[in-house]
């Protein structure tokens, strides 16, 4: 079967039941671990 032949017709539409999903979710973890970046920044470049 050529590429031509292959797409000459569209597949059968897909329902919208079947594209739904459900899953738990978990919150994400912080990514700075609690700290303020801004704040360790401001004090390593504070001259102190």
């Amino acid at each position: 079967m050529t590429d031509r032949e292959r797409f000459r017709a569209l597949p059968p539409p897909v329902r919208l039941e079947d594209t739904v999903t459900s899953q738990d979710t978990e919150p994400v973890p912080d990514p700075d671990g609690g700290l303020d970046p801004e704040q360790r920044h401001f004090l390593r470049f504070a001259g102190i």
